[in-house]
């Protein structure tokens, strides 16, 4: 008599099987001599002074390659995978980097003006120096990311996420930063002369030396922010909550009233 097997166990053992494939299938491995285009596989490869610019690398797997000093201007990194990369002195001006992966690269004095970020990872990366004037960087994360004297003028930061970020001396005159995140940010000396932080969090944020004249600080939370030398002049402060948790009446502008 034949005995079946049931069928919960079948699937099981279906899995099993499936994972043992999987398991023993052999690894991508970079091909760095492969062309440029959509998916190329370039792991580790030493591309440093490459021209790309124009290309087509949507969903590329770059992580830990070297482009520094690379043109990738006007390039399609869509998706594109750069953790732990040395992209320093990139050029990546007006390039598209939507949900792009750049965790922990180095993009030290690297060039993005203009460029297309929205949505992109940008955490424990090295941003020092590097020009983001006018970029698009709605959503994009930046937690504990390094951006000393780094130029975001124009930039679009609407609700992106600059927790624990170090912006020293950084340059974000008329920038939009409309609920963003810049918990426990460091940003002594920075200017953000003109910019919109509507309903920012500024909580627990380092205020030193900071430039905030003419800012739009309306709903904004600065509940226990340090400031000293903190310049408000012109800044409306509609209902802003303030760092000793007081509420800034409406119509308050320069003074929390």
């Amino acid at each position: 008599m034949q005995t079946k097997t049931p069928p919960k166990a079948k699937h099981y053992f279906d899995y099993v099987f499936a994972a043992v494939l999987l398991l023993c299938a052999p690894l991508a491995q970079a091909a760095c001599d492969d062309p440029p285009a959509p998916k190329v596989n370039w792991k580790g490869c030493d591309k440093s002074g490459i021209d790309l610019s124009g290309a087509d690398l949507r969903g590329a797997a770059f992580d830990r390659i070297n482009l520094e000093g690379a043109n990738l201007s006007k390039a399609n990194l869509h998706g594109a995978y750069l953790g732990r990369a040395n992209l320093r002195q990139i050029d990546l001006s007006n390039s598209k980097l939507i949900e792009a992966y750049l965790v922990a690269s180095d993009l030290s004095q690297a060039n993005l003006e203009k460029a297309l970020a929205k949505g992109a990872k940008f955490d424990r990366a090295n941003l020092t120096e590097a020009n983001l004037n006018g970029a698009f960087l709605e959503e994009a994360k930046f937690y504990d990311a390094k951006l000393q004297s780094a130029k975001l003028n124009n930039a679009n930061l609407d609700k992106s996420d600059l927790s624990q970020a170090d912006l020293t001396a950084a340059e974000l005159t008329s920038a939009s930063l409309k609920e963003a995140v810049l918990t426990r940010a460091n940003l002594e000396d920075a200017v953000f002369t003109g910019a919109d932080l509507e309903k920012a969090k500024l909580n627990n944020t380092f205020l030193i030396n900071t430039d905030l004249s003419d800012t739009n600080l309306s709903r904004a939370t600065l509940v226990e922010a340090e400031m000293i030398n903190t310049d408000v002049s012109g800044a409306k402060l509609d209902y802003t909550t303030w760092n000793d948790r007081k509420r800034c009446r409406s119509g308050s502008v320069g003074e929390c009233r």
